[in-house]
């Protein structure tokens, strides 16, 4: 007798969202997506994903009660600059109070590298210094909400900056000289954002918190550099050095606990070939 099929919800379905959508229904998982405006629900169904209207802020959730019909709830809504820190802090507490009144017990929610502060070192998920940012205070704290219920487990994934197909240094960036070209970068592509959530739902791993960054930090101006390269375009400007604060972000655990391998864990690897991870 053939195993159930696992329902997975994302919230919502955007540069991320889709394309993992995509991944894990050829993976045979059943998946819903969620978009908040009527002409990204039919831009998912064109693509073939079963998909939802659902709004989401600090005054309340619109969602048809179908779309919290699933085993696992992966939610990648990041804090929204206009609206303030505490929004989202207050909109995510009425989300967990909605999913404890469903029947979704696993919840994969996609933070961020920004809940670190600039320690000039090495950070590790048991580093617990504050952020000077409201940005990574409220992620701290929205994970800490959800980590916290008693009827859903959660799995926290601290992304690095995401990098890939349309998100690489452009002509104009490039000729922008910044002082902060000589910083470690802590950067994921978006290729291996996918292939983590599905190895943490693969072998069923909740309630805990994994970095997720390349093993490589270069330094932001020969990412740069090499972008210039790799794609025709005038070399980026090279400032003075200037001593500015930095991290650097830690994946060993996910690797260790997991076994994942990142497919580009040197991001400056992307631009060796014209077409890996850059369609």
């Amino acid at each position: 007798m053939s195993e159930p099929l696992i329902k997975i919800s994302i919230l919502s379905c955007g540069w991320l969202g889709k394309p993992l959508a995509l991944y894990l229904q050829g993976k045979g998982y059943s998946v819903k997506g969620a978009r908040t405006s009527p002409e990204g629900v039919e831009a998912l169904q064109q693509e073939g994903i079963d998909a939802y209207r659902v709004r989401l802020d600090e005054t309340g959730i619109e969602a048809p009660e179908s779309f919290w019909d699933a085993d696992i709830l992966i939610f990648n809504v990041p804090p929204r600059k206009e609206r303030g820190a505490g929004a989202h802090v207050a909109e995510m507490q009425l989300l967990r109070n909605k999913l404890e009144n469903t029947g979704i017990r696993r919840v994969l929610f996609v933070s961020s590298t920004s809940v670190y502060a600039e320690v000039n070192d090495l950070v590790t998920e048991a580093n617990m210094v504050i952020p000077e940012t409201p940005n990574g205070q409220a992620l701290r704290e929205v994970e800490s909400l959800l980590l916290a219920s008693p009827v859903f487990r959660t799995t926290v994934l601290r992304f690095g900056g995401l990098i890939g197909y349309d998100r690489i240094p452009t002509e104009e960036a490039l000729k922008t000289g910044r002082r902060a070209n000589d910083v470690p970068m802590n950067v994921i592509h978006r290729d291996d954002c996918i292939g983590v959530i599905h190895r943490v739902i693969e072998k069923d791993v909740w309630g805990e918190i994994f970095n997720a960054c390349a093993s490589g930090h270069p330094i932001r101006y020969n990412y740069y550099r090499a972008a210039a390269a790799a794609l025709g375009l005038e070399m980026p400007k090279k400032l003075q050095p200037k001593e500015m604060p930095y991290k650097i972000v830690s994946s060993g655990k996910l690797k260790q606990r997991l076994g994942y391998q990142f497919i580009f864990d040197d991001p400056i690897a992307i631009f060796n070939d014209p077409e890996a991870g850059r369609k």
